[in-house]
């Protein structure tokens, strides 16, 4: 799931632009394990994510603006008396709550991990940004 999200939207945004005349950028390809942290963490089966990427702020944007859908949905059903809410949306507070479970590993990367393994500060701090700001432009 990861795979697709990031690459069909990052391959979709390179052509228009690469149409439009404005970038010309090529895959940068990453060292896979290259410090004795980074072993331990394959080793473990922990996600690496490191080196910032434009895959990153896909993806942790991605991840957040699930969770936040998945929070509004949860306090859309609690705090609706006539149960409404639960009969239209269940299907969708469903998907979105599994969802934020397969993200786990990106909330994690996200705001828990202190190793040299976790995704940037910046990247971090852009997608909640523009996750933020979608949500805000959504509610209005």
């Amino acid at each position: 799931m990861f795979k697709r999200t990031t690459s069909y939207l990052v391959g979709f945004c390179d052509t228009i632009l690469k149409m439009l005349g404005f970038t010309n950028h090529a895959f940068v390809v990453t060292a896979k394990v290259a410090s004795e942290d980074a072993s331990k963490r394959y080793e473990q089966e922990i996600m690496e994510f490191g080196v910032p990427s434009p895959m990153f702020n896909i993806l942790a944007t991605l991840a957040l603006l699930n969770i936040f859908s998945f929070i509004g949905g949860i306090k859309m059903v609690i705090s609706d008396v006539e149960n409404k809410v639960l009969d239209l949306f269940t299907s969708q507070i469903v998907l979105s709550g599994l969802i934020v479970w397969i993200n786990l590993p990106v909330y994690e990367g996200l705001f828990f991990r202190k190793d040299s393994g976790r995704i940037p500060n910046s990247v971090t701090y852009k997608s909640l940004i523009v996750s933020l700001l979608a949500c805000s432009v959504a509610l209005h």
